[in-house]
């Protein structure tokens, strides 16, 4: 994600920056122009979501390293 000074839309956590309580989880948040498949890299933000959401709730059994394994096939 970039910074917000430099045009960034959300941070590490995919918070929307000035907004509170609102996270971000699409293509719109990558800093540049994909160039690989889409389809792809919109999975990789998905479970990157799904992670950061069940670690805030506090919910177990979610794993940060199901998510390494899975980008590092």
């Amino acid at each position: 994600m970039k910074p917000r000074d430099r045009g960034g839309v959300v941070d590490s956590r995919l918070n929307v920056y000035g907004v509170k309580g609102l996270k971000v989880a699409d293509l719109s948040i990558c800093p540049a122009n994909v160039a690989a498949n889409t389809y792809s890299t919109a999975l990789v933000i998905g479970e990157k979501a799904a992670v950061i959401i069940a670690e805030e709730l506090g919910i177990k059994g979610v794993a940060r390293e199901a998510v390494h394994d899975e980008l590092n096939k």
